[in-house]
């Protein structure tokens, strides 16, 4: 009898133990899920509410206690960003105009963050190659292109607003007898885009780069091809989703990027984020709704390139698992 209550317990052990350790981990699985619940309540309720109060009218913007949904829906506030024909203002038209004209400060964003994005792709590519094959500037040189990254744009703002607006044109009126300023152009704004992203294009392209076997480029040598034809037809289509995301990434960069194009730009050229500024009047003081309308029309493409990122994250980041 004895014998048989222990054989039982010594059966039993295990399988208590088992269950103990199943609903451990069930606990465990809740309360993680329940804290990422809860953080993305709080990191979604500002985008929730900026939607919210796009729709709504300006009776609603500042009402105690809140309407978290619009009490009467209205598309108001987009049509009076997007024409000028639908604003109901006690403003004049050529008081506002600048301020919500949307269609151009969409048109500067798209040319300037596209144009410096592509750019920056090119010549980040190209330098991550040559730092992954020829070892350019060292051993330490690419932990070093970050420290770039990491120096605030309000220390380099005012410097390069200077050398835009007073050194430039001083050097090319000596040297050429002509003024040329790089303040408030599609040009200034597009360098400075270009070079403040170039390190985060190399530090990204280096990972692809270096993934992609040396083998395949010396065979490919062996055989007569030369350096370019070995980047252009082995390495980039090696590389290219690594190249789709690194773009994403820097589009997102400079697409959100407020503090260099409001120091560097006016009036002539306005991006979305400096726009987003302006929408205030005298007689209604911080205009909610467009601000919320217009920051909604900012935030999609963010949203619709995250999601393009991530289809792209997985067969970039998986490159050389796959390869292995």
């Amino acid at each position: 009898m004895n014998d048989a209550v222990s054989e039982d317990a010594a059966f039993a052990a295990p399988q208590n133990a088992r269950a103990r350790r199943l609903r451990r981990e069930r606990r465990n699985a809740v309360l993680r899920h329940a804290a990422l619940i809860a953080w993305s309540a709080v990191v979604i309720f500002p985008i929730f509410w900026m939607v919210s109060t796009s729709f709504k009218d300006s009776g609603e913007w500042v009402t105690w206690p809140p309407h978290w949904l619009p009490q009467a829906p209205t598309l108001h506030n987009y049509t009076q960003i997007f024409s000028f024909s639908a604003m109901d203002s006690s403003l004049s038209r050529q008081a506002t105009e600048q301020a919500f004209s949307i269609w151009k400060g969409l048109g500067d964003s798209v040319l300037v963050c596209t144009v410096s994005s592509l750019a920056a792709l090119l010549l980040g590519t190209f330098l991550a190659y040559s730092i992954s094959r020829f070892n350019v500037g060292g051993k330490y040189f690419r932990h070093m292109i970050l420290t770039i990254r990491m120096v605030p744009p309000i220390v380099v703002a005012i410097a390069i607003l200077m050398y835009y607006a007073i050194m430039i044109p001083f050097a090319t009126n000596a040297l050429f007898g002509v003024s040329v300023s790089l303040f408030d152009t599609y040009v200034g704004l597009i360098l400075i885009y270009t070079v403040t992203t170039l390190p985060f294009v190399i530090w990204m392209m280096l990972s692809f780069i270096d993934e992609v076997p040396y083998t395949l480029e010396h065979a490919a040598r062996m055989m007569g091809a030369g350096r370019l034809m070995v980047l252009r037809r082995i390495v980039l289509p090696l590389v290219a989703s690594g190249m789709v995301v690194t773009f994403l990434f820097v589009f997102i960069l400079n697409w959100a990027e407020f503090l260099l194009a409001l120091t560097l730009t006016h009036p002539e050229v306005t991006t979305l984020t400096v726009l987003l500024n302006k929408f205030q009047s005298a007689s209604e003081g911080r205009l909610y709704g467009p601000q919320a309308a217009i920051g909604t029309i900012i935030t999609l493409p963010v949203v619709i390139l995250g999601i393009l990122i991530q289809k792209h994250l997985v067969k970039g980041f998986s490159f050389g698992t796959i390869r292995r």
